[in-house]
């Protein structure tokens, strides 16, 4: 009598167990990771030292998640953030929310200008 509890539950957890193994393996429950933008490069003041490409791929190495910089700092679509200069990144606007010399180089560092700004 004590083993009436038992009756008809190990096949119900046995396709518990199955369900929780196969449902990954089935197309779209998985998020896929977005695509990955192409490099674009910056339009560049007369004064500008040289030519600025953004590479997705090189910051998403060092933070993988896309809301750590869209979202608070930029917006999703390309053109949509106003502030992307040296005035606003030397406030901490824009890349100078990271490149500020604590997290990773500073945007006033004139030693890391080449870093960024390529000669042609």
């Amino acid at each position: 009598m004590k083993r009436k509890w038992m009756k008809g539950r190990p096949s119900l957890i046995l396709m518990a167990c199955l369900v929780g193994l196969c449902l990954p393996l089935c197309p779209g429950f998985a998020q896929e990771k977005p695509k990955m933008p192409a490099d674009f490069a910056f339009d560049q003041g007369k004064d500008s030292p040289g030519k600025v490409t953004f590479s997705h791929e090189k910051h998403v190495a060092k933070s993988p998640k896309c809301t750590a910089c869209h979202v608070q700092v930029f917006k999703m679509k390309r053109g949509a953030t106003p502030d992307i200069n040296m005035a606003a990144m030397n406030e901490g606007r824009s890349c100078g929310t990271c490149h500020n010399g604590k997290e990773i180089f500073s945007t006033n560092d004139k030693a890391a200008c080449s870093k960024c700004h390529l000669k042609q």
